[in-house]
């Protein structure tokens, strides 16, 4: 593919979303393109997925190879803390027990991309996203180092650090004060055996600790601070893991509240976290970025394919993208409100949400009248 061809959609980032967003659009069809930073997947704690994700993974054509990857499965997860304390059963129905999964990462953003190329995507690996291209105030197209692309949609699937809404000066509406997730892993040690055989949620204090393991002899661990501060030191692990060995190093990850608004308009979608953030308690990390990447995908497609106009489309999209997000962050809110101490921007959190949807509720009256 010449860098001056036209593109159907490019795709910004080669993880889940993205991914995923390739895979919806090239399996109908439309030329699309990753453009991927990083030569090989980068290296974060392994994925603790919902079993939802199973129905997904068979949406997506990777079911087999997802099952192939030998994930380690649980059927839920233990909590410790100041209202509860025991084993959370995700659920289950007339098939049996729902069965989470504990995925590496880097494997899975393997299986996904290698589906997305199976569809007929192309993938640059090691290709940075310099700037969008604009024209009449429509992103019709991407810069990069190496090149530049034309496209007529951009999907933003980069993550956190919302490469396309700071390209394009969208704006965005921050809840929470900036908040720090560390994470790692460890080689847990013989003698503390069984105890760590099931994922874990602990809250104390105005911390949260997640520790579960990805394979035989290596666990990864997350933890947050809910209070107002930046920490000046990496936090370290949680007190069972500090004396076990290192994996790797600790890595640190923006996980303040926030959402784009708008997060689709002429030319663009974003999907994931690019979209909105919250931290990894909210539990719908890869479930958001895949469920959001097929939907901004078919809405494409169907703009594409002339069965609908893209206005509507990423209105919709836009709606209820906000009403996901209000969704999990006030679940947050109230969960948080229950811990030992809890941290003092929640009521403003709270109030932010009720503007937001007023705001939505307000912007919708105004399209009805404007479609009628």
């Amino acid at each position: 593919m010449s860098r001056h061809t036209a593109i159907d959609v490019i795709v910004v980032g080669g993880g889940p979303a993205g991914a995923s967003t390739a895979i919806a659009c090239s399996s109908r069809g439309l030329r699309t393109l990753i453009v991927e930073t990083n030569a090989r997947s980068s290296e974060r704690p392994g994925e603790t997925l919902h079993p939802g994700m199973e129905t997904l993974f068979r949406s997506l054509g990777v079911h087999a190879r997802v099952n192939e990857a030998n994930f380690l499965r649980h059927p839920g997860f233990n909590v410790k803390s100041r209202l509860k304390s025991g084993f959370e059963a995700y659920g289950s129905d007339q098939r049996g027990q729902w069965m989470g999964y504990q995925a590496d990462r880097a494997t899975l953003h393997e299986i996904l991309l290698d589906r997305a190329s199976a569809c007929g995507a192309l993938i640059l690996r090691g290709e940075k996203a310099m700037r969008p291209i604009l024209r009449a105030g429509k992103v019709e197209g991407l810069q990069t180092n190496a090149g530049t692309y034309l496209s007529k949609f951009v999907v933003d699937a980069a993550g956190h650090r919302q490469w396309l809404l700071h390209a394009l000066g969208v704006p965005s509406i921050r809840i929470s004060p900036p908040l720090t997730a560390h994470y790692g892993w460890i080689k847990p040690s013989d003698a503390m055996g069984s105890e760590l055989g099931m994922p874990e949620f602990r809250m104390a204090g105005s911390t949260w600790e997640w520790r579960a393991p990805i394979s035989p002899g290596r666990h990864a661990w997350v933890k947050l601070d809910l209070m107002d501060r930046r920490l000046d030191h990496r936090p370290g692990p949680p007190a069972p893991f500090a004396d076990c060995i290192p994996l790797g190093r600790e890595g640190a990850c923006d996980v303040t509240w926030k959402i784009a608004t708008p997060c689709a308009g002429p030319g663009y979608f974003m999907v994931g976290d690019a979209a909105w953030v919250l931290d990894p308690a909210s539990s719908h990390g890869v479930l958001k970025a895949v469920i959001s990447a097929t939907v901004a995908g078919e809405a494409i497609v169907n703009t594409l394919y002339g069965s609908a106009k893209a206005g509507k489309q990423q209105a919709g999209y836009r709606a209820w993208m906000e009403a996901w997000f209000r969704a999990d962050a006030a679940a947050l809110i109230s969960v948080y409100s229950g811990m030992e101490n809890p941290a003092s921007w929640l009521s403003a959190a709270a109030e932010s949400l009720r503007k937001i949807s007023i705001r939505s509720s307000a912007q919708a009256v105004s399209m009805s009248r404007t479609n009628s």
